[in-house]
C-alpha cells in the first residue's frame, strides 16, 4: 500500500476529517464489534475513497477496506440496527461528535449509533489496497 490513511482524532474537528472520508462507507452489522472490557467500538468498513480525484480514469471510483476504532467508550447505544442480522448491509452517512462525550455515527435509512465516551480518542487507517468500485455514490435519491 503506497499511501495508506492514518488519522488520529481528539478533537470534534478530527471527526469531521474522519467523516469526510467515511462518507458512504459500506459495512455488514458482523463489521461491527463493541467491545465493553475494553472501552473500544470498531467497525470495518468498504469506504469510497473520495480524496482521490482521478475520475475520468475511474470514473466510478475506488473503494478501499478501512477501519475505524473509539478508544474510552463507556456505552454504545444502537437504534435501527438488528444485531442479530449479521449479514444486513449499513451505508455509513455521517461520524459526528456532539460533544466530548458523545459520537454518534448516522446511516442511511435512519440507522444510528451512539457512542458515550470519557473524551475524543479515535482512529482511522485504511486495511487494503483500492479497488474499482460498482457504482459513485449518489446523493440525489436518498
Amino acid at each position: 500500500m503506497t499511501s495508506a490513511l492514518k488519522l488520529y482524532a481528539t478533537a470534534e474537528e478530527d471527526i469531521a476529517v474522519i467523516s469526510a472520508l467515511f462518507q458512504d462507507a459500506a459495512l455488514k452489522v458482523s463489521d461491527i464489534a463493541w467491545l465493553s472490557e475494553e472501552k473500544r467500538f470498531v467497525l470495518l468498513a468498504n469506504r469510497f475513497v473520495w480524496e482521490k480525484k482521478r475520475w475520468f480514469k475511474k470514473p466510478k471510483g475506488e473503494r478501499i477496506r478501512a477501519a475505524v476504532h473509539f478508544n474510552t467508550v463507556l456505552k454504545a447505544q444502537f437504534q435501527g440496527i438488528d444485531l442479530a442480522d449479521k449479514n444486513a448491509v449499513l451505508s455509513l452517512l455521517a461520524i459526528e461528535a456532539k460533544s466530548d462525550e458523545c459520537i454518534q455515527l448516522t446511516f442511511s435509512g435512519g440507522a444510528a449509533i451512539r457512542l458515550t465516551v470519557e473524551c475524543i480518542d479515535a482512529a482511522a487507517s485504511d486495511l487494503s489496497e483500492a479497488w474499482d468500485a460498482l457504482a459513485r455514490p449518489d446523493h440525489d435519491h436518498i
